[in-house]
């Protein structure tokens, strides 16, 4: 079969609106010549139920049910739309749609199973052990059912592989030069333009298990050196926490060294990334967190940020032979990452340095286009078993 001509269905329990990965590997293979179409979800029903994006097709499902019921009537609102169709390619993204690779075998050649998290241990985090043992159990089972795997960082096939034996490649979500190249097009707000001001930003959704208080406990101790004409701290993103925070903010009367965006347009808030000095990635123990791989930490290291961050095995793993783009430190220690901003505050000549090796890292390895030609290997390779048995 030719590499030019794959019919690939890409399935995800998402809204595609964004979903930086998906699209970025549906964006890549339409680029190369294939028909990609994703079916993802239409939860408030506020979306287009189908629309063309950069060479792909997405459709979306409706979707109103709550919590675990979701899952069975996703699969069965896929199951439907595909009807009888035929594709090359069925890849499905994370393990809430993995079920589908028993429901979705006859309308495929092959079926590629991309995790992007360590999905047991991610709920489990919410939901304790329960989930750890019955989210295994499925991902188990329905392993034993695809024809290739793909995963997002090392740290994950490695887990994988301890778990269930089951080999895997992994396709860093490092982010790509289309999206960095339109971002850095765009100039830099004047509201966002502080002057002498040193700036450390939060980018992402924000959750319990990502450190805002951490990072509130550790402003506390900073304001008793720095005042807030001399540090702010910039929060790009939105998530559960987020409220809690402002609320833990105003409860310190530290609003002064904050700003708060809530979500932001990805390709605005990469531009704005670039008037940053530091970046935090403070995941909390957890056992996804401890093995997690930090998509920001590549995106910092676009805009020429160095980080903050965990020293956690995921982490450590990601900047293995370029430590010195970033401070690993305890993250539950608000006196550790006051420090450590302390430190870079102090030595501009570190931190030029720092920011530096961030900007080279992101050129010479932390970039898309270096990564993703791993897909279509992993694509004929799951082929090529296929012939042999």
């Amino acid at each position: 079969m030719s590499s030019k001509s794959w019919n690939i269905l890409m399935v995800v329990l998402s809204t595609v609106a964004p979903d930086v990965r998906v699209e970025k590997e549906a964006r890549y293979l339409a680029n190369t010549g294939h028909n990609v179409t994703i079916i993802g979800t239409n939860p408030r029903g506020d979306l287009p139920n189908e629309e063309k994006r950069d060479g792909y097709t997405i459709k979306r499902v409706p979707s109103s049910k709550k919590l675990f019921f979701k899952y069975f009537e996703f699969w069965k609102n896929v199951r439907k739309l595909v009807n009888k169709q035929q594709f090359d390619i069925v890849h499905l993204h994370d393990l809430n749609v993995l079920p589908l690779a028993t429901r979705l075998r006859k309308n495929t050649k092959i079926i590629i199973y991309d995790s992007h998290e360590n999905f047991p241990e991610q709920m489990s985090e919410t939901f304790g052990f329960p989930a750890l043992w019955g989210y295994s159990i499925v991902e188990r089972y329905y392993l034993k059912r695809v024809h290739g795997v793909i995963t997002a960082g090392i740290t994950y096939s490695e887990n994988l592989k301890k778990k269930y034996k089951t080999d895997s490649i992994w396709i860093a979500n490092y982010p790509s030069t289309v999206d960095i190249n339109l971002a850095h097009k765009k100039e830099i707000p004047k509201d966002y333009q502080t002057g002498q001001k040193f700036r450390v930003v939060h980018f992402g959704v924000m959750y319990s298990n990502l450190g805002y208080d951490k990072t509130v406990e550790a402003v506390k101790l900073l304001s008793q050196n720095l005042k807030p004409s001399e540090i702010q701290f910039l929060i790009m993103g939105s998530g559960a926490s987020l409220e809690p925070m402002k609320e833990l903010i105003e409860e310190n009367n530290l609003s002064e060294y904050f700003k708060v965006t809530g979500w932001m347009d990805y390709h605005e808030a990469l531009s704005i990334m670039r008037s940053c000095d530091i970046g935090l990635i403070l995941f909390q123990p957890g056992k996804n967190n401890f093995l997690r791989i930090p998509n920001r930490l590549y995106e910092f290291c676009s805009a020429g940020v160095p980080f903050i961050g965990s020293n956690f095995e995921g982490l450590r793993r990601s900047v293995v032979n370029r430590e010195e783009l970033g401070i690993l430190i305890n993250p539950t220690s608000p006196r550790e990452i006051a420090d450590a901003i302390l430190t870079v505050y102090n030595d501009k000549e570190k931190l030029n340095k720092m920011k530096k090796i961030a900007s080279d890292a992101y050129k010479e390895q932390f970039n898309w286009e270096s990564e993703i030609p791993k897909i279509e290997q992993k694509y004929l390779e799951s082929f090529s078993k296929l012939k042999k048995n």
